[in-house]
């Protein structure tokens, strides 16, 4: 296997731990590459002893051998001679690099410390301790070989040996030791024992050394099997989170398909003007786009108070029973429910719902979900559900898109005009002619400008109520009058215009502020105005009370500057006065078949208007039946009672100061 020379080079530039040297060790051990040799040199003279003289053995092991067969003659005549050229080369060349190795570590600090300092205590005891027995300098001698043996090898072992040896008798001879005699047959053993003891030390330490290494790899190999498997673990997750986004991806084009096929049917049914078409696509965007099987679609009846439905998809539960329903919108059903309430109500819902408030089983209607459909502030329809597939998923998603297609839904049966029939004419939608569409414009343009808008969405969304009669409910009144009136009109009796001018300034005001706080203007009386709060349309009485003071301080305000404005221009300077009552009355239109007025009549219209002829300019009256439903969001300050025509007791009055 190559060795890549300049990774090891580059590996060992650096501070390398002694794992990463022993490695570099490792695959040097049998080269014999001048740029092994070069690495291994380093090496030798490295810090930690153990990698220098492994580095060392290497160096001596592969390179000595090479030196001397690089001597070896090429001439193979010479065989003989070569060869005792060759054997006579090794020692020499060994000898002196082994002679360079000695020489170098003997002077290497640790040598000193670990061999020359203890032969020196030894020789001191020798010196200076005759009664040391001859044993103790034989476990010292050998434990110093053991020692070079295991610290640097048996190179420097061996020779240390034969020095403690030569030693040893010089010291005898110089009369230094007593106790310890040696001989030459006792220098032989020693010899020969020390020598025994140096290899297997060596080997032992040169294997200690290998084995570690061997660990150090193993190790480094369990690290990077490790490193491959958290890589492998890293890349199973990295899959499966690929393979999650693929299948949101593949969800999301899906969705985004259906989404974009459902935009397409809404704006085909938005721009339908025909019933009939109108219900098959929803039906169809049901079932198709939203996994719904079977569903109805149902609108109400203002004119015959009832709903009932338009249609019904092609795979209906039970569409003969369905189509002939007509339920009053004062039973308690699924539809009815959602019919007054609106919203969108799941079928679970609805059973909760039927536990504490029953349905009625005359009409059983099936229900996986319910919802209105909502033309603005007002509710025309209910859209059922009563099967569904079994791929149907009712999520928040799925619920805004079903409500977007009723809302939608309602907007277009509203404009193709077929609410405002009857079902009769509801069967017969296509007899309508464009002409009567353009008459029903003319009526709405016309009361337009004499009626309020709400008066006019009751005329329109129910003709019965152009009948003469009417129905009886609490409302409440406001009346208003300027003061001074009569007074400026003989003073101005030569400008009928300016009188006029000025009647309309304050006309004009009061209107717009009567409209926009919900009240309906019921008649002008030359300088007065009479106003009804609570019909046709109404919320609360406490609430038709509330506006109906909040328009009146706010009138009172916009007046005050008219006042001012008058003064300014150098005219009479008039102001209104304001009269409130709430009451049962009977509301409706009053009148002849050939003239008829929409107006409130009772005895509490008679109070209001009693009450405003004691008002002051500037005044904001109210009767205490009107006090008692707004006493919590008004300020007031009370007035004696007053006597009015047509009443034996007095009637207690308070007069507004403003609003809490």
């Amino acid at each position: 296997m190559a060795i890549d020379f300049d990774k090891l080079e580059k590996t060992l530039s650096g501070a390398a731990a002694d794992a990463t040297k022993r490695a570099a060790l490792a695959e040097l051990a049998d080269s014999n590459e001048p740029r092994a040799r070069k690495i291994l040199e380093t090496l030798a003279r490295d810090k930690s002893t153990a990698i220098k003289l492994l580095a060392s053995s290497y160096l001596k092991k592969n390179f000595s051998d090479a030196a001397a067969a690089a001597s070896q003659p090429s001439d193979t005549s010479h065989g003989h001679a070569a060869q005792q050229v060759k054997t006579a080369a090794v020692p020499v060349s060994g000898g002196a690099a082994a002679g360079g190795d000695i020489f170098q570590k003997i002077f290497d600090a640790d040598f000193v410390k670990y061999v020359v300092a203890p032969l020196g205590v030894i020789a001191i005891l020798g010196l200076f301790s005759p009664a040391v027995p001859a044993f103790f300098f034989f476990s010292a001698y050998l434990a110093l070989i053991i020692t070079v043996s295991l610290y640097y090898d048996k190179q420097i072992a061996i020779p240390a040996i034969l020095v403690i040896c030569l030693i040893a008798m010089l010291f005898y001879a110089m009369g230094l030791i007593v106790n310890f005699r040696p001989t030459f047959l006792l220098m032989a053993v020693f010899t020969f024992i020390g020598s025994y003891i140096s290899i297997v030390a060596t080997d032992l330490r040169e294997k200690n050394i290998n084995s570690r290494s061997v660990i150090e790899d193993l190790k480094s190999q369990i690290m990077q099997l490790k490193k491959l498997i958290d890589k492998r673990k890293d890349f199973d997750e990295t899959q499966k989170d690929m393979d999650v986004i693929t299948k949101m991806k593949n969800d999301l084009n899906v969705k985004s398909r259906r989404l974009g096929e459902t935009l397409i049917q809404i704006h085909e049914l938005i721009s339908n003007q025909k019933t009939d078409e109108i219900i098959d696509r929803v039906t169809k965007l049901f079932t198709r786009q939203i996994g719904a099987k079977s569903v109805s679609v149902w609108v109400s009846n203002p004119k015959f108070h009832s709903i009932y439905p338009l249609g019904c998809s092609e795979k209906h539960i039970d569409p003969q029973r369905y189509m002939n329903m007509n339920i009053s919108l004062e039973e308690e059903t699924i539809i009815t429910k959602v019919s007054r309430e609106g919203g969108f109500y799941t079928g679970e819902e609805l059973r909760k719902i039927s536990e504490y408030e029953p349905f009625s089983k005359e009409f059983d209607i099936k229900s996986e979900f319910s919802v209105s459909m909502d033309a603005g502030n007002k509710i025309i329809g209910v859209i059922n559900c009563e099967e569904v597939f079994d791929t149907f998923e009712l999520n928040d998603e799925t619920k805004k898109l079903i409500k977007l297609i009723a809302d939608v839904a309602a907007w277009a049966l509203k404009n193709a005009g077929d609410l405002e029939l009857s079902k009769r004419d509801l069967q017969n939608i296509k007899q309508l002619s464009d002409k009567e569409r353009e008459e029903k414009k003319k009526i709405r343009s016309i009361f337009d400008k004499f009626v309020s808008p709400k008066v006019i969405e009751e005329i329109m969304n129910n003709p019965a109520s152009l009948s003469l009669g009417g129905k009886r409910r609490a409302i409440t009144m406001f009346f208003a009058d300027i003061r001074g009136f009569t007074s400026m009109s003989e003073t101005l009796a030569g400008n009928p215009e300016v009188v006029l001018d000025i009647v309309n300034r304050f006309h004009s005001a009061m209107t717009d502020i009567i409209l926009a706080n919900g009240g309906t203007i019921d008649k002008y009386i030359g300088d007065a105005l009479m106003a009804l709060f609570g019909a046709p349309m109404s919320t609360k009485v406490e609430d038709d009370a509330y506006n109906t003071i909040a328009a009146a301080i706010t009138i009172k305000n916009e007046c005050g500057k008219i006042r001012e404005q008058l003064i300014r221009e150098g005219k009479t300077a008039v102001n209104v006065g304001i009269g409130i009552n709430t009451g049962d009355v009977v509301v409706g239109m009053v009148g002849s078949t050939k003239m008829m007025n929409y107006t409130a009549i009772g005895d509490a219209v008679n109070t209001a208007a009693r009450i405003e002829a004691n008002a002051g300019a500037g005044q904001v009256l109210i009767s205490r039946a009107t006090y008692e439903l707004v006493k919590d969001r008004v300020q007031v300050k009370t007035l004696d009672a007053i006597m009015v025509k047509g009443k034996r007791e007095p009637v207690e009055i308070f007069e507004v100061t403003g609003l809490k």
